[in-house]
């Protein structure tokens, strides 16, 4: 068997050594792609999923802000309620208003007139 010079073993090498690191780019490249189809896919199959969940969120948040209103007006009237039962109590001259008015009483004398709306 014929033994060859180091320097002609090396030179055989080199076109071995240039065809792998050119597999190894091409490899490199294919994983690349493949990377970043599977990061888009997953993004997109995150987002697809988290639609409805935003719509969800949306229309509850919706829901709060309705009930949140309607509890203001709520308590509004409740404290207007409490002020005028208040005043029914302790305010003769409030009192003896709203009942004039409410049973249509009148004092000897009095002339009382209503505008009607229309």
């Amino acid at each position: 068997m014929a033994r060859c010079s180091p320097s002609a073993q090396a030179s055989r090498r080199r076109p071995v050594g240039r065809h792998l690191q050119a597999r190894t780019a091409g490899i490199r490249i294919v994983n690349r792609a493949a990377f970043t189809i599977f990061l888009v896919t997953g993004c997109v199959a995150l987002a697809a999923l988290s639609v409805p969940q935003m719509r969800k969120l949306r229309s509850l948040k919706e829901e709060l802000a309705r009930v949140n209103a309607q509890e203001h007006h709520v308590r509004s009237h409740k404290e207007q309620k409490s002020r005028e039962l208040t005043a029914l109590r302790d305010d003769p001259a409030y009192l003896e208003l709203v009942a004039r008015d409410r049973l249509d009483l009148y004092r000897s004398g009095e002339r009382i007139y209503r505008i009607e709306k229309e």
